[in-house]
Order: C-alpha cells, then structure tokens, then sequence
C-alpha cells in the first residue's frame, strides 16, 4: 500500500473520530482491552515464539497490556478540559475560562521487537483515547503477534462501529515509514527504538512534534551500609532478564569499596541461579537474544573487552542466539560496554572509592533515561536527586521497575516528551485556552 493511502485514510477517519465523545472513545478501549484478555496465551506465545522472551514474562507483558489500556481509560474521565479562574484579575469578573486539549490530527507510531505488546499499546490507546486516528509501524520482527494485537482492535472497532482505517497496520520498509513520517500531513511521530535511529529522526523532522523513546545505559550505584546480598538478588533479573533487551536494563553498577568483596560474590551467584535456555520452559529467565548476529556482536565485544583489560567474574559458551549472562570488572569508563547500549545479557561491574565518586560515574553519561541508587542514607538520596540526570531516580529498587500508569521518559541521548497514558495523550493534543466574557 503506498503512503499517500496510509496518510489519506488517516485523515479521513480522524475527521470523524476527532468528534468523538469520550464515552465513545472509552466503551472501544473497553471493548479492546476485552478483546485482549481472551487472547493472553495466544500473543504470549506468539511473542516467545517470534522474540525469544521467555513464555512467563511474555505472558506478564500481556497482563502489563491490559493495565496499560485499563490506565488509559481512567485518564479520559479527567483528561481535556481544565478550568481557569479568570475573576482573579480585576476587570474579568464574569468571565469563564477553560484549557481545552484538542487532537492534533492523524500521527505515526513506530514500535520495538523487545516488548511488542505494550510498547505499542503505550503509543495506540493514548492516541485513539485523545482522538487521533493512528498508522502504526510494528517491529518487524514480531509479525504475527503485531497481527493478533491489530486484529483485537480491529474486530472492537467493527463492532461498535468506530470509523474504518482509525488504526491502521503498516507492514513498510524503514524507507516508507520514514516518509510517512515526513508527510506534513501527519500531524506528530510517536518512536521507540535505538538512538541511532531516533536521532536520525529528530533531525530530519525538524519541528515536527516527537515522541522519542530511545535507551540508555543505566547505572546503579550501591552505598555501603546495605545489604549485599538482598541487593545482588534484586538486581540480578534487573540485569538478565529477557537477554537484557530493555532499555532500562541494570548495566553499570558502581560498588561501594567496603560492599565490594560481599556484593561481587553474590551477584554472580544470583545471575548463574536464573535458569538460562529454552524460552518455552516456564522457570527460564535468560532467552536467547532477538537474533545470532546480536549475540555474535555481543560475544565479539566481550573477547575485546577482555583484550583490553577487562576481567571475566562469569561468561558462559554461546549457542546461537542464545549468549549465556556475562559479568566484567576493570572495564574502563570509555569502553563501549560502559558508555553504549548494549541491549544484551551483559553488567560491568565497578569499584568505586565511595558514594560521591559512584554518582559522578553513573552520570557521566550521554544517556539520562533511568538509574538506581541503593542507600540508607537521606543526605545522599538528595545528593543523588541532585547529580543523577534522567528521567526517573530509584532509590533502592532496580532501573527496570515501572509502573505502566505513572510516566515515562528520557532526557538527553534517551528522548524526548512522556509516555505513561495521561502523559501521552497530552503529546496527541493541542491547548486551546477558550474565554467568554459577559453578554452584552
């Protein structure tokens, strides 16, 4: 299908949704989210199949879907009107006010391999919540199961007959998605992938409205007065999980010198305690990586590393794209598996002389999208509040901890603008600020 047919459905379909009620717009979320929920098992397998993600935290990511829309709808009984008091200036009595957010027009949502459920159900109900019809680029990676969660949708929309063409699916080259993209028409690109890409975007769609979503490298940092090996447990799936394909992914982690000895020894025991294999097996927790190439890039970078100093605390044999977790020390802070994303089974590990030192190193970074501190001390949490530069600060849980309702997003090389329902939706619309006076 060519673009200027994605573009011209959008728009058509939007001149009809954009009217919509928001009871209208909640009963077809309602309806989908139903939809969904018959279809749990049927999109996890399908995920762990197509992905590698193993089949009990694909199925926890569908279970996240289903919060992601049930958080979606809650927000459209609060989202787009606000009252303003404009009887506090003298001369404006009797006047009324209001801020009213209004759809922006027909966007682009292009979504990731990683989490191809939720990451997309982040960008397609806040749009259809905010009245946008929408043209989604799925990752290709994941055909089948981007299929079943458009035909969920599809199916709520044909039976409460919500306008055709609202959601579109847009199986096209990257060189078709990015002229979609650059079509004037389409009113804001909503992305979430690698930061080469995201970039990339950025500069071509100079002025246009973005969403970008684009990892990072986050760094935990460990105080000393904790407890170790609490702490070694929690980061551990924290670091491995899923291969480590997540963006918020525990990479760097900078030890406290007195913790150092007891931390590094459990750490290492609590990643080899994951089950690492096949990903149909219902205890794994370590899969196998999106595809070979990946992991034989991540193996290669491993045997640099060690080249140039680095020291193995654990490493196992690959077996196509299955790369068993890899644990480094004396990594230097300009190595690749330091300043880059790796998006792998992969934490470097770092001593560091105290506090202090371990937040200058987790900040000096080009990323800001999460980081971790764990302390028992309340002078360097603001400490930490104040020199961590991300989107979000732990204190004492680990990086990938989220809750679907509350919002998300990166700054500097991480992204751009928020997602999390309510957060979104106000990316999907613009504010018009409507006053009346008195009649005359």
């Amino acid at each position: 299908m060519s673009t200027e047919l994605f573009t011209s459905r959008s728009i058509r379909a939007f001149e009809i949704w954009r009217r919509a009620p928001r009871h209208e717009r909640r009963a077809l979320l309602q309806r989908w989210r139903g939809n969904i929920a018959l279809s749990v098992e049927e999109l996890a397998q399908l995920t762990t199949s197509e992905t590698g993600k193993p089949i009990s935290l694909a199925r926890g990511e569908i279970q996240r879907g289903l919060i992601t829309l049930q958080a979606t709808e809650d927000a459209l009984a609060t989202f787009g009107e606000e009252a303003i008091p404009y009887d506090l200036m003298a001369g404006a009595q009797g006047c009324l006010a209001r801020l009213q957010r209004l759809p922006r027009g027909p966007v682009l949502a292009i979504t990731p391999f990683n989490f191809p459920v939720n990451l997309a159900l982040h960008k397609l109900a806040p749009a259809i919540a905010a009245g946008c019809s929408t043209v989604w680029k799925p990752c290709p990676q994941a055909p089948r199961t981007s299929q079943l969660l458009f035909a969920t949708f599809e199916a709520a929309r044909t039976e409460l007959g919500a306008p055709e063409h609202l959601l579109q699916f847009a199986e096209v080259p990257p060189d078709e998605a990015e002229a979609l993209a650059l079509d004037a028409r389409i009113s804001l690109v909503s992305f979430t992938g690698s930061d080469r890409v995201g970039m990339h975007l950025k500069r071509i769609l100079e002025g246009k409205p973005l969403i970008l979503e684009m990892g990072g490298n986050a760094a935990v940092v460990l105080d000393a007065g904790i407890d170790a090996a609490a702490v070694a447990k929690a980061l551990a799936p924290a670091a491995v999980a899923t291969a480590g394909q997540s963006c918020c992914k525990a990479q760097r982690i900078y030890i406290h010198a007195e913790l150092w000895d007891a931390f590094a020894s459990a750490f290492v025991d609590a990643v080899k305690a994951l089950p690492c294999g096949d990903p149909m097996e219902e205890a794994t927790v370590v899969g196998p990586l999106i595809d070979e190439a990946t992991a034989l890039r991540l193996d290669a970078s491993l045997d640099r590393a060690i080249r140039a100093g680095a020291v193995m605390l654990l490493r196992g044999v690959r077996s196509g794209p299955l790369l068993p977790p890899a644990i480094l020390t004396n990594v230097s802070e300009s190595d690749p598996l330091q300043c880059d994303e790796l998006f792998g089974p992969i934490t470097v590990l770092t001593k560091v002389a105290n506090f202090e030192d371990g937040l200058e190193r987790a900040a000096a970074t080009r990323f800001g999208l999460r980081a971790s501190v764990y302390t028992r001390d309340s002078e360097h949490e603001r400490l930490a509040e104040e020199k961590l530069h991300a989107g979000c600060v732990l204190f004492n849980l680990p990086p990938t901890f989220r809750m679907d309702a509350a919002p998300f997003g990166g700054l500097k090389a991480s992204g751009q603008g928020l997602e999390g329902p309510r957060w979104a939706m106000e990316s999907f619309t613009e504010p018009r600020l409507i006053v009346r006076g008195p009649v005359f």
